[in-house]
């Protein structure tokens, strides 16, 4: 099983949505996947996938129920760990969340991908994730106090972190998203002094597609599955899985004549 944490140095890049939505890949490719709402504070992604929890990780931690049944399945391979957006939550230990969180995940053992949706900042419960994890996703957009914030977050992450993911969101096209990550590659070679290897998984492009599905409380990647932004994701959900399903047949790209005329339009 992956660990895969997906966080941020600053609140409103767009996290969230990116997180379910590879999520929501990452099924439809085969993958059994669950997603974690661990963003302690601001938890939303029972909103984003449309349901209505019952119960959240915090009933769970106060004994009230099992963690199967704070479990939502969504589809045939994807589930949600509904988070609490409450303070109370902020009362418990992070240990403590954490242990009951793994005593409960054990019996998902058959799991490909664990998505965590963290909060953002280098706050103590989202150090213990990307402590815990296999992978780092660390997002981020083109303006410059979120881009210094992705930077703290980085060289956090790199303390204990070998390799770091980035995902550039709400770039222009493909040329601002790879301008901004090599900055930020740059700067984080000069001055941080351990070994480790940040690389680019991918972008997304800003677009009024994310901003409707998100009005409609629906998946872009769901729902307009030819749309440029759907494509983006499913390239990086693809570099992640190294183009496979889970039966190992490589990933298709969607039959769809407009995929290629909306690319060739965007010039990227």
């Amino acid at each position: 099983m992956r660990f895969i944490t997906i966080t941020s140095g600053k609140g409103g890049v767009g996290k969230s949505t990116i997180a379910a939505n590879i999520a929501y890949l990452l099924s439809i490719y085969g993958y059994k996947t669950a997603i974690f709402d661990a963003d302690i504070g601001l938890a939303n992604q029972d909103i984003i996938l449309g349901v209505k929890p019952e119960f959240t990780i915090l009933d769970v931690m106060k004994g009230k129920v099992s963690f199967e049944r704070c479990v939502i399945q969504i589809n045939n391979n994807l589930y949600l760990i509904p988070g609490e957006s409450g303070e109370e939550i902020l009362e418990f230990d992070n240990q403590e969340l954490l242990d009951k969180f793994y005593k409960g995940i054990e019996k998902f053992a058959d799991l490909d991908f664990l998505i965590i949706d963290t909060g953002a900042g280098i706050g103590e419960s989202v150090q213990s994730f990307i402590r815990a994890s296999t992978d780092t996703i660390i997002v981020t957009v083109p303006d410059p106090s979120a881009i210094m914030d992705a930077y703290s977050m980085i060289k956090y992450s790199a303390k204990i972190k070998d390799h770091l993911y980035m995902i550039i969101n709400r770039a222009k096209n493909k040329k601002e998203a790879l301008e901004i990550f090599q900055k930020i590659q740059s700067v984080a070679e000069r001055h941080i002094p351990q070994k480790f290897n940040l690389e680019l998984l991918g972008f997304v492009q800003k677009s009024d597609v994310v901003e409707e599905c998100s009005k409609a409380r629906q998946l872009v990647a769901k729902e307009q599955p030819s749309s440029i932004v759907a494509m983006e994701l499913s390239d990086i959900v693809k570099k992640l899985t190294n183009s496979l399903t889970k039966d190992g047949e490589h990933i298709k790209e969607t039959p769809n004549i407009a995929v290629f005329f909306k690319r060739l339009l965007q010039k990227i």
